[in-house]
């Protein structure tokens, strides 16, 4: 008899808090706030400290603020977040080959078949809790486990922070029914408004609605809410092992106006998202720009590259030739970002970079893509403005983003 499926949903405790509080333990036991401070600013994680007060991600930080005026600020530092990440998801590579990545601090896995190497599921997730702990020095996840990938992921959330979660074959109904129906994934607030209308307040009510009449309410979403309501969801954990993106945006508290500040902002990204190309050993045949102005309109637009490219002069070319199908005139800008997509291995491109001091070439110039690699080293071992390209149409030195960083690397 084959072994019923397995599969576990690992999501990273308070990440961005947790990794400044494990830097600096004077931080430990204070609310701990992590986004931008200005007035635009928006909190990108908030400690559990900060939580009893009722703050949480995604909130204007004014209004966290209010809320709990203690709470101790932080900028963020997106390179230590991204090598926590980093070091985390090789843990979970180790325990299993199909690691499907969320975010930058979740994870599904699919365990199935794993037990004779790890133990029972919730042995292997308290094993794997303990991996990662030591991977991160003393960061802490959150486990769920259940034969359904949605309540997988609902279950990790029900023990935080350092919890686990086991919901056994069979039980899926009786785990699920008592819950409110927000608790379902992609339940929104608009989506439990209108079956609240209904009289529907808990999934138990869901469960006993009849797929006909949710189908004439919301159409194919209705289908979908009536198969999670029956603990049906055969979704496989899909792997990503390779990162499809890696992106760099700015939100500004100072709104950006006028083309040539614009390039100055791109220019700094681009720069860092090539720093993270060199550091992954890849290259991006894509390139995205995404803007968005003050009235919230947000516009991206990409082009392809042959070949590909880890070297920021290239990236930034490509992002200031795609702003130019941007109407700048008369409007101002709150957000800029870089991506760069369809990542493959650097040696698929070419020879693999040598890091050490690069040699000109007949002509005494440095080849661009080897400078590239050396400029990265650099400013991964003395700081992001440690070194910058000399060209970009005359723009002065990258300037700080006024406001909250964010770089990504997406599914």
């Amino acid at each position: 008899m084959d072994e019923p499926r397995t599969i576990f949903h690992v999501d990273m405790d308070a990440f961005f808090a947790s990794v400044e509080i494990r830097d600096d333990p004077g931080l430990l036991g204070k609310p701990v706030l992590v986004g931008g401070v200005a007035r635009r600013g928006v909190v990108a994680a908030a400690s559990y400290e900060a939580r009893k007060f009722g703050c949480r991600s995604a909130q204007p930080m004014a209004v966290a603020l209010r809320l709990c005026p203690h709470a101790v600020v932080l900028p963020g530092r997106f390179e230590a977040y991204a090598e926590a990440s980093d070091r985390a998801f090789e843990v979970f590579d180790q325990f299993s080959p199909v690691v499907e990545g969320l975010s930058i601090d979740e994870a599904f896995l699919d365990m199935t078949g794993t037990t004779r190497l790890f133990g029972a599921p919730a042995v292997a997730a308290e094993k794997l809790r303990a991996a990662v702990r030591d991977a991160t020095s003393g960061l802490t996840c959150s486990v769920g486990i259940s034969a359904v990938k949605f309540l997988a992921k609902i279950a990790s959330g029900h023990r935080k922070p350092d919890g686990l979660t086991e919901i056994p074959p069979g039980a899926e109904l009786e785990f699920l029914r008592p819950l409110p129906i927000e608790e379902l994934w992609g339940v929104g607030p608009k989506t439990a408004e209108r079956l609240r209308a209904h009289g529907i307040t808990t999934i138990a009510d869901l469960e006993r609605v009849g797929r006909p009449a949710l189908e004439h309410w919301f159409g194919s979403s209705g289908v979908h809410l009536h198969e999670l309501a029956h603990a049906m969801d055969p979704r496989e954990v899909v792997p990503s092992r390779d990162r499809k993106q890696i992106s760099h945006e700015d939100t500004y508290a100072v709104d950006v106006v006028g083309e040539a500040a614009i390039r100055r902002k791109l220019l700094s990204q681009a720069t860092r998202v090539a720093d993270r190309l060199v550091a992954k050993s890849v290259v991006a045949k894509r390139v995205q720009l995404k803007i968005r102005d003050t009235d919230f309109r947000t516009e991206t637009r990409q082009c392809t590259l042959r070949p590909g490219t880890d070297d920021a002069r290239v990236l930034y070319k490509a992002a200031c030739d795609l702003l130019q199908g941007v109407e700048i005139e008369g409007r101002s800008f709150r957000l800029t970002g870089v991506g760069a997509g369809d990542l493959v291995p650097r040696g698929v491109q070419g020879a693999q970079l040598d890091l050490l001091p690069p040699e000109p070439n007949a002509r005494g110039i440095v080849e661009p893509v080897r400078l590239q690699g050396v400029l990265s080293a650099v400013r991964s071992k003395f700081g992001h403005k440690a070194l910058f390209p000399a060209e970009a149409g005359g723009e002065a030195r990258p300037d700080s983003a006024g406001g909250l960083s964010d770089t990504r690397e997406e599914d």
